[in-house]
């Protein structure tokens, strides 16, 4: 098993992050880099969430693209990777969507759920899922080489208010883009699981990649 990170965390904040259950819904580009940062990280306790299978379009963005694993499910591409990295974490693999008919009944007892899906109703429905079980989400988008992210903690309905004229997002996106966004979402679930105040909570930090711009809009919360 690799070192943990105990020279960037406490013992005690090791733990915690053993510890947080987390759900992880998308396992395609930000899904799948999410993932791989969170258990290297030292997160032992995951649901990996993904209706799709691997092909060919996806080569130039997803980590784990490749010739080998076409046409299988990408959650349980992302699976077996996980357990040949972290053979003692525990997984559960779901190879459908999630929504109202199965929502609660997977999520219910998860830490911090993970917004990974290129799909804005699905989106929209994990924040109302979040909110209705109380615990946070974090959002993470991209589209070519534009990303955006921000935690979302029930109350908020930040993502409401992101949406409410767009309806639709391109599932394409930069390898790089993916990448930042990505580390970012994974560093705000850290930081949830032990208990840092640091978090892009009630604002939304924009990346532009061509620009090499970072940007923050504050919310007002009603």
């Amino acid at each position: 098993m690799f070192e943990k990170n105990m020279d960037f965390l406490t013992p005690k904040e090791a733990e915690k992050i053993e510890n947080t259950k987390v759900a992880v819904i998308g396992t395609g580009a930000l899904g799948q880099m999410v993932t791989h940062e969170l258990v290297r990280s030292g997160f032992k306790d995951l649901i990996l969430m993904d209706p799709d299978r691997m092909d060919y379009s996806n080569f130039n963005r997803q980590l784990y693209a490749a010739y080998s694993v076409l046409e299988q499910f990408k959650a349980e591409i992302l699976a077996a990777q996980m357990k040949d990295i972290a053979p003692d974490i525990r997984l559960q693999v779901y190879t459908e969507f999630l929504d109202g008919s199965n929502g609660q009944k997977i999520i219910a007892g998860r830490d911090i759920l993970v917004d990974c899906v290129d799909d804005i109703r699905s989106k929209l429905y994990m924040e109302q899922l979040a909110e209705s079980l109380n615990i946070p989400l974090v959002h993470g988008a991209v589209e070519g080489w534009f990303g955006q992210i921000t935690s979302v903690y029930p109350g908020d309905r930040i993502l409401s208010k992101l949406y409410q004229t767009k309806r639709q997002q391109k599932v394409t996106a930069m390898a790089v883009t993916v990448n930042t966004i990505a580390s970012l979402q994974a560093a705000e679930v850290i930081k949830i699981a032990i208990e840092n105040e640091n978090i892009l909570r009630k604002k939304v930090l924009f990346v532009d990649l061509w620009a090499s711009d970072f940007s923050y809009m504050n919310l007002e919360l009603n």
